[in-house]
C-alpha cells in the first residue's frame, strides 16, 4: 500500500507541474485595464508582456474577478497573477516574483460630506462603506472586525452609489480612483480622501500548490534580470508620463516601481 501511495503521489506531482502556464489579472487601473478599442493595457501590463517576450512565452493573459483569480491561484499550479497586493495573510500562500506598484487605500466621501474620520474605531462607526465583493480591501476591512460594509460587483457601482447617497463611504486606492472618476464623466474635486487606511504594495507573483519550481524560478530570475537592466524603469517612466498628462495622476518612477502619491 505505501508502495502504491508513493507511486500515486509521485504522478499527481508530475501532472501538476506538466500543467501549462496560465497568466491571470484582474481589471485595475491604470495597472492593467481595457482600453476603448477593448486591449488588455495598463502599466503591470506592459511590464508583464514584457518579461514574457524575454522569455519567448506566448502564453495568453487572462482577466477575470479578483475573488475567482486568487481561488484559481490558491488551488491550481502554475498560475501567474498581477497586479495583487502583498498583505500578511497572503505571504505565505504565494511566490512573489515581482514588485510593480505602491499606492494607498483610502476612504472617500462626496466633497459635500462633512464627515471626518481620523482612526480606524470612528471609520467602524460609519453607516455604510462600499467595498467590491472578493476585493482585497474588503477582505482586509472584514479581518479589521467591520461589519459596516456594503459590497458592490465593481468599482463603478460604488462611486454611482456614493453619488446617489445610497453610500456614506467607499473604500478604493490612489492609482485607481482618479481612473474612475475620469470613465464616469466625474472631476477629481468631486470627491475627497477622509481616511487614509494603509500603503499596499503590488506583485506578480505565483501560485505554491503544485508548481513547478523551474518554472518559478525561470520567472523570477527574469523578473529580476528585467529590473536590473533598466527596462521596468523605463516601461515606470513611460506611464507617469501618460497618467499625469491624460489623467493629471501624479505618480513617481522609483527604480522600476510605480508609486502613487
Amino acid at each position: 500500500m505505501q508502495f502504491i501511495a508513493g507511486v500515486l503521489f509521485i504522478l499527481l506531482s508530475f501532472s501538476a507541474q506538466s500543467q501549462g502556464l496560465r497568466i491571470i489579472t484582474i481589471i485595475e487601473p491604470p495597472a492593467s485595464y481595457l482600453d476603448s478599442h477593448g486591449q488588455l493595457t495598463g502599466f503591470s501590463v506592459d511590464v508583464v508582456k514584457a518579461i514574457q517576450a524575454s522569455l519567448n512565452d506566448k502564453t495568453k493573459i487572462e482577466v477575470m474577478p479578483e475573488a475567482r483569480a486568487i481561488h484559481i491561484a490558491r488551488t491550481e499550479p502554475n498560475v501567474l497573477l498581477f497586479s495583487f497586493s502583498r498583505t500578511d495573510k497572503r505571504e505565505t500562500e504565494f511566490y512573489w516574483i515581482n514588485k510593480l506598484i505602491e499606492k494607498t487605500w483610502s476612504a472617500y466621501a462626496m466633497r459635500s460630506s462633512s464627515m471626518h474620520i481620523e482612526t480606524l474605531d470612528q471609520l467602524r462607526l460609519v453607516n455604510s462603506i462600499g467595498v467590491v465583493r472578493g476585493d482585497i480591501r474588503e477582505e482586509w476591512l472584514t479581518e479589521q472586525n467591520f461589519d459596516n460594509l456594503h459590497p458592490s460587483v465593481n468599482h463603478q457601482q460604488n462611486i454611482r452609489r456614493l453619488q446617489s447617497g445610497r453610500l456614506d463611504l467607499i473604500v478604493y486606492e490612489s492609482q485607481g480612483i482618479q481612473h474612475l472618476l475620469w470613465e464616469e464623466g466625474l472631476q477629481y474635486d468631486d470627491i475627497k480622501t477622509v481616511y487614509s487606511l494603509k500603503t499596499s504594495e503590488v506583485y506578480l507573483l505565483m501560485s505554491k500548490p503544485g508548481t513547478d519550481p523551474k518554472l518559478m524560478q525561470k520567472w523570477k530570475a527574469a523578473a529580476e534580470r528585467f529590473r536590473l537592466s533598466g527596462q521596468q524603469h523605463f516601461i515606470a517612466e513611460k506611464w507617469q508620463m501618460i497618467l499625469k498628462q491624460y489623467h493629471n495622476i501624479n505618480t513617481q518612477a522609483v527604480e522600476g516601481i510605480l508609486k502613487f502619491e
